[in-house]
């Protein structure tokens, strides 16, 4: 709050300056800002559809690999000998068990010589089991694999059998990590028959080979995870592969952006509908939107250049064009301490000349209102009679130079930020406020005071930027009552200054004014302001009940006047009263602390079809 209020009173040249840079600064960030977020956008989508089309050419490679190996369990099915040798049945003779046997190993051994080094070895199991690897293993020739799960499973359909990873089976001590194809073998001569099955072992070099060919850049990678979270291949160390396929799987989603360790990912991945193995691409936004961070980047730097070169220019444009104003300004000071014979040279055809012509118009009329307030002065001094009507004709006469100034500096910093026409508006306020308090009579009609009233209410409302709402309630049969000029305007004043003023938030005032069942007229004014306490309160009941009016002006009553700086206060007012109507009318003071204040003021009544 306190660099708020400092901030208050910054000239006009550093406030056109410092928001002219602002703005400048804020538009150009907001566009670098708004121009990288969209630019990201679209990149990211862009490269999440291009690496959506990578994997599924991955996806594409693999099953064709696949089909590669589920053809080559149909191969016996080729070769007319190998199905008759399977046919065979040579329990009875040892000779022709070892015959079959060869056969089946040379045929085996044919498979073998197939080009693809990712093929580990290739079973037939029959009443025997029949292998040939590309490395020497030692066997398990004894091997229970009528109880293996896959395959019972290959006993039951015709169909080629995908078996996930696993350790290689029927061999001795542990074999390597492989998966395996597995079909069924039926007889040719009888399909009804079942000969066995074939299987065949394969590892992970052709899938690499397959994967390889991804790039998915330094802080990224590609991977395979089978359902049994096995990680089939991956590209990368720096990844951990099942992390990343849980975040896939529990999104349901084929593209979801994640954070981890503070950088942001994009994963894409795709399932392998034959094997179950899901393909996930792991991109690093980091790196994705490097280029575009760069951008940005160089974006702030050229919104820095352009506001300290906006900043140079404004400097002097704004030295230039506010000269005319801050030299009214300085008059206004001078005006303010005394100099009453300040006078701006007017050659502006502009708003500039305009509010100079205005001024000077202003400093002629104060002039003006001054000698004849002295001119009064001399005649209440000239006749003891005359003395009381004098007084209060100084008094009507007074006027407050605070509120001129202040709303000469309001009219003035509108004028600054293009709000001519309230400007324009507020001087007409203003200059029909003084006209009126020098030329009308001493008695005028109360809709008249109203008006006066509402211009004065209207400035002040402006000064006050919107936190003060005021509203006129009059009956219209009161609107011709003839009342003494500037009766109400004090009080409403003091409802201003000790309401609006001195508080924070929003102020409301009220000015009603109507019969009574007493044939009286109440006008009220109430105002939300910080009212008083009961201690002030009764000290200015006190004061009002007094019925010292000989001297109006005394220095006791400027102790408890609330309307410190201006002379006229609610004692003032209410002598005016007593002194025009008797010591039957006046003025009467409600108020709570923190709600406000209402001030009651009784006014003789007016007859039907009478104008007092």
């Amino acid at each position: 709050m306190y660099k708020w209020k400092r901030y208050r009173y910054w000239s006009i040249k550093k406030k056109l300056l410092f928001f002219s840079v602002l703005f400048i600064l804020s538009s150009v960030y907001l566009n670098s800002i708004l121009s990288y977020s969209k630019y990201t956008m679209d990149l990211e989508k862009q490269s999440s559809d291009q690496v959506q089309q990578i994997i599924a050419q991955v996806s594409y490679n693999l099953d064709t690999y696949l089909d590669d190996l589920f053809r080559l369990t149909l191969s016996p099915y080729m070769n007319d000998g190998v199905m008759q040798t399977l046919e065979e049945d040579t329990q009875s003779s040892p000779l022709a068990q070892l015959k079959k046997r060869r056969y089946i190993d040379s045929y085996l051994e044919e498979m073998m010589i197939y080009p693809r080094k990712d093929i580990n070895r290739v079973f037939i199991l029959t009443d025997e089991i029949y292998t040939v690897g590309r490395m020497p293993i030692g066997m398990d020739y004894d091997s229970r694999f009528h109880e293996f799960d896959w395959y019972k499973k290959a006993m039951t359909t015709q169909d080629s059998i995908f078996v996930p990873t696993h350790t290689q089976q029927m061999v001795k001590n542990e074999g390597p990590k492989v998966f395996s194809i597995v079909k069924q073998l039926r007889s040719t001569r009888d399909t009804r028959h079942i000969l066995g099955a074939i299987k065949v072992d394969a590892n992970y070099n052709g899938i690499a080979d397959i994967c390889s060919k991804v790039d998915m850049g330094p802080d990224g990678g590609l991977f395979i995870v089978d359902e049994n979270h096995n990680v089939i291949h991956i590209s990368t160390g720096r990844l951990n592969a099942e992390f990343f396929f849980d975040k896939v799987k529990a999104s349901g989603k084929q593209t979801v952006t994640i954070k981890e360790d503070g950088t942001s990912y994009q994963l894409n991945s795709t399932v392998l509908p034959r094997s179950n193995w899901t393909i996930v691409a792991v991109s690093s936004l980091k790196v994705l939107n490097q280029k575009a961070a760069e951008t940005r980047n160089f974006g702030y730097i050229i919104a820095l250049a352009c506001s300290l070169l906006a900043f140079i220019l404004m400097y002097f444009f704004v030295r230039r064009f506010l000269s005319p104003l801050l030299n009214i300004v300085k008059l206004m000071r001078e005006f303010e301490q005394g100099n009453l014979s300040v006078s701006f040279p007017a050659h502006r055809n502009d708003e500039m000349g305009y509010l100079g012509t205005s001024f000077n118009g202003l400093v002629s009329r104060v002039n003006e209102m001054l000698y004849e307030n002295t001119q009064l002065v001399k005649q209440v001094y000239e006749t003891e009679l005359l003395q009381k009507e004098a007084q209060v004709q100084a008094l009507y006469n007074q006027i407050r130079p605070h509120f001129l100034f202040n709303t000469l500096n309001m009219i003035s910093m509108q004028m600054q930020t293009g709000k001519q026409d309230k400007a324009i508006d507020h001087l007409h306020k203003l200059s029909s406020m003084l006209r009126s308090m020098t030329l009308m009579d001493k008695d005028i009609p109360l809709q008249r005071e109203m008006e006066l009233l509402k211009a004065y209410l209207s400035i002040q409302s402006s000064r006050y930027e919107g936190r003060l709402k005021f509203e006129l309630n009059i009956d219209p049969a009161l609107q011709s009552m003839s009342i003494p000029a500037l009766l109400i305007q004090p009080i409403v004043e003091n409802a201003v200054i000790h309401g609006c003023e001195a508080k924070r938030g929003k102020t409301s005032i009220l000015i009603a004014a109507e019969n009574t069942p007493r044939n009286e007229v109440l006008v009220t004014i109430r105002d939300s302001g910080q009212g008083m306490n009961t201690e002030n309160l009764q000290k200015l009941r006190d004061k009002l009940e007094q019925n010292d009016w000989e001297n109006p002006l005394s220095k006791e009553q400027g102790s408890v006047s609330i309307l410190a700086g201006t002379g006229i206060g609610l004692i003032n007012v209410n002598k005016r009263i007593k002194l025009k109507y008797g010591p039957g009318f006046g003025i009467k003071v409600d108020s709570i602390q923190e709600q406000g204040t209402t001030v009651y003021i009784h006014l003789p009544g007016v007859g039907p079809g009478e104008e007092r």
